[in-house]
């Protein structure tokens, strides 16, 4: 069965579009199983961020998978359908080398995204979705993205959607040691952002989290406060900023909450910057008089300057992927090959002994040093005959699987992987 990738990111589709397809950690299970479930559906991962959603199969259904998602996400097809990548082994694979290694992030060689892929894989491992094929994919994956950190410069200086946040902050107010900023969320994504706020000499930093015990822990590690997630509305009234991350399945601020805030706020600006997908804000709320409203797709222009440092690297990183993605083929090769190379030396080893008994008058006359010399001889000599054809083959299937069909050699040398002659 081929690998198939269906998915969206931020390239082609916005945020209103992505949060519907988002596969969160509650929903993966469900959906993993639903899958696997389909007839034709042999493995399945599901990749699922801020910037992506995408959909690794090992599978002869492309439709199904096709159906599978947009059903998940309640949109209708030919809505979903002017959105989707859609590629297949090798170009699915090459895709998800350049996934590992940030390609194709919002913010060019951020690191989160190894974590991410990571988790996808051990969720889809817990499900039983994920088998031989995607297991040993992904963990390549994983291995190029490190190489590409490791041997590259693609993500020196650690950019991220959280300093991108803070960028875009600093440029709508730049001094933020002078501004009160409340984050929203205790997670990764809000400690990343802290930690870059801190940096930034900010020193009224706030964190309210629905979970207070997580905001307490967040705020300690790095100077700040928290505040019960109750009081979430009086903060407001008293911030320059709000950054907001949580993992809520659907927005937690709405539009009469920030109508309220903004009437006690005397005509001051209120910046809110939304980094969470789906998005923890009402976009509504970008409507309102005095509200400066910001969602992820928006931080694209506070990372265009890293972009373009960064973009000297790419080269580099995509001789990596070229590397890995070669690899991959020479693996699926030896795996696809593997059966008929096996039929062969049978074949052969059958000649071998036929020969052998044949002769088996002439062999008793000879000594056991002598028989075993024969013996070794004639193995070793189907074995040098073998290799040169067994690593064409491999090689040829690698390059391309079309130009070698094994049905040639099977039918060239009268076997089938299955032992029986053709």
């Amino acid at each position: 069965m081929p690998i198939f990738l269906v998915g969206v990111n931020h390239t082609t589709a916005p945020v209103a579009l992505r949060e519907q397809v988002y596969v969160g950690r509650v929903a993966q299970g469900p959906f993993l199983r639903h899958l696997c479930a389909t007839p034709g559906v042999a493995e399945a991962v599901v990749l699922s961020t801020c910037n992506r959603t995408e959909v690794y199969a090992v599978s002869d259904e492309l439709p199904l998978l096709i159906d599978s998602l947009a059903a998940f996400s309640h949109l209708p097809l030919e809505t979903l359908l002017p959105h989707l990548y859609l590629h297949e082994d090798r170009l699915a694979v090459q895709h998800l080398f350049r996934v590992a290694c940030g390609l194709d992030s919002l913010v060019i060689g951020e690191t989160q995204i190894l974590g991410q892929i990571r988790s996808a894989l051990d969720e889809a491992r817990v499900h039983g979705a994920a088998g031989r094929m995607l297991t040993g994919l992904l963990q390549q994956a994983l291995a190029v993205g490190k190489r590409a950190r490791t041997e590259t410069g693609i993500s020196d200086g650690a950019f991220s959607v959280g300093r991108a946040a803070v960028e875009m902050a600093h440029r709508l107010f730049p001094d933020l040691r002078q501004s009160p900023i409340l984050l929203l969320g205790a997670g990764k994504m809000s400690e990343i952002t802290a930690r870059h706020l801190a940096a930034s000499g900010v020193q009224a930093l706030f964190v309210a989290n629905r979970t207070h015990a997580h905001a307490c822990e967040l705020a300690a590690r790095l100077g700040g406060c928290a505040i019960r997630y109750e009081a979430l509305r009086e903060a407001l009234v008293d911030v320059d900023i709000l950054i907001s991350s949580t993992s809520a399945p659907h927005a937690v601020l709405h539009v009469e909450d920030v109508v309220a805030v903004m009437e006690k706020r005397d005509g001051r600006p209120l910046c809110l910057i939304d980094i969470a997908l789906p998005r923890d804000i009402d976009p509504a709320v970008g409507d309102l008089p005095g509200v400066h409203l910001y969602n992820i797709d928006d931080l694209q222009t506070a990372t265009l300057e890293d972009r373009a440092c960064r973009l000297a690297e790419v080269p580099a990183v995509e001789a990596l992927i070229d590397d890995g993605v070669r690899e991959w083929s020479r693996r699926q090769a030896g795996l696809e090959a593997a059966p008929v190379i096996a039929a062969l030396h049978e074949a052969f080893e059958e000649v071998r002994q036929t020969e052998l008994a044949r002769h088996a008058a002439l062999l008793a006359t000879l000594t056991s040093e002598q028989r075993e010399a024969v013996e070794m001889l004639t193995s070793g000599l189907i074995s040098k005959l073998l290799h040169t054809p067994t690593v064409r083959l491999k090689d040829a299937l690698a390059a391309d699987p079309e130009r070698m069909p094994l049905a040639v050699v099977c039918e060239l040398f009268a076997i089938a992987p299955d032992g029986e002659g053709i």
